[in-house]
């Protein structure tokens, strides 16, 4: 039985960013002690900083480092992006924005995890989001003049929000589209109302080719699927107003009402109450992120590894085991090799028993 879990994966990259792989910070390490069974105290914990090994401080460094370069580069302002000279600019030595919407091809990601974890009625006010980007630590010499990284964080995070939304709604829009232009048909009497709405085209986008998966309503719906009575004028305002009804859920005071984070497709599959933002949601969670960029990596061991080291035939094992069996016979100290003796160079070979052929 499968379990959502993108939720909660997300939840320990966070965790994962913010504690272990920051080397600002100590840990917390559990400290071995014996209790009685069935004991509920907790553990006592050890904040480690100087006491951690020098080799262990830098294993953390590098660790850090190499899981940024793979994940955690997309809440980078700048390597974030493909041109950020492009979009942060100065003016007299202030801060200068050059777009103030980003699109997809301004960005090196997708940010399709961050996408379905928005959707969890606890993270659509994008704290953790927030979280993330402030814990990037940006190189002085990567901000550009007139910005502070403050400043350039503050920034990120509202070209990143912004650019998630508009991609839940744009989903949003191609359900809401055909819902609107029903119901103005139904009020003027059937027939169709100038300025008719047609579908957003499709885009070979990575949120937008979701857009494939949504259902639409049919035309001999006659039923008032957002449950009001309410007639939008158009498929934005319908979207936004599902948008808004998401966002009270998430309010602190409606705890009451958020699902399980395993059970997040199913609530969303009952949330007739904001009916486009339900299939534009699960289109989007029903997506799984791809570990592609980890078969590169094992597939770019061959450019590494020779093809008989990398080889588990049954004579290089044999091999293998020959040599770790009989570790104990090779002389670790290159002085103690005892070396042939110069007049035995031509004949030591013909000493050598050989098999019949």
């Amino acid at each position: 039985m499968q379990t959502f879990v993108i939720v909660d994966v997300y939840i320990m990259l966070y965790s994962l960013y913010t504690t272990v792989l920051d080397v600002s910070k100590p840990l917390e390490l559990i400290i071995p002690v014996h209790r009685q069974l069935g004991s509920e105290d907790p553990y006592p914990m050890l904040r480690s900083h100087d006491l951690l090994q020098p080799a262990t401080r830098e294993a953390r460094k590098f660790l850090g480092k190499a899981m940024s370069e793979r994940y955690f580069k997309r809440y980078h302002p700048i390597l974030a992006l493909h041109q950020p000279k492009k979009i942060y600019g100065n003016n007299l030595g202030r801060p200068m924005l050059q777009k103030t919407f980003l699109e997809a091809t301004d960005f090196k990601f997708s940010y399709l995890i961050d996408a379905q974890s928005m959707l969890y009625p606890l993270m659509t006010s994008g704290k953790i989001l927030v979280k993330l980007i402030n814990a990037t630590n940006i190189d002085r010499l990567d901000i550009p003049v007139g910005w502070t990284q403050e400043s350039l964080q503050k920034q990120h995070f509202v070209f990143v929000n912004q650019f998630i939304w508009n991609k839940i709604r744009c989903l949003a829009k191609t359900v809401a589209a055909p819902i609107v232009l029903k119901k103005q048909q139904m009020a003027m009497g059937g027939s169709t109302p100038a300025g008719r709405l047609e579908r957003p085209a499709k885009r070979v986008k990575t949120l937008e080719l979701l857009s494939t998966a949504l259902d639409i309503v049919a035309e001999d719906d006659k039923k008032d699927v957002n449950g009001s009575g309410e007639c939008f004028e158009t498929a934005a305002q319908m979207v936004n107003a599902e948008v808004q009804i998401l966002k009270g859920i998430g309010d602190e005071t409606n705890i009451e009402l958020w699902p399980e984070s395993a059970e997040l497709c199913k609530w969303w599959a009952h949330q007739t109450s904001m009916p486009c933002l339900m299939q534009a949601a699960l289109a989007i969670l029903a997506n799984k992120p791809s570990s592609g960029g980890l078969e590169c990596d094992l597939g770019s061991l061959s450019d590494v590894l020779a093809p008989k080291r990398s080889s588990l035939r049954a004579g290089l094992v044999e091999i293998n085991m020959f040599l770790k069996i009989n570790k104990h016979l090779i002389p670790t100290n290159p002085t103690e090799v005892v070396l042939l003796d110069k007049k035995m160079n031509l004949s030591w070979e013909n000493n050598i028993p050989k098999r019949p052929v």
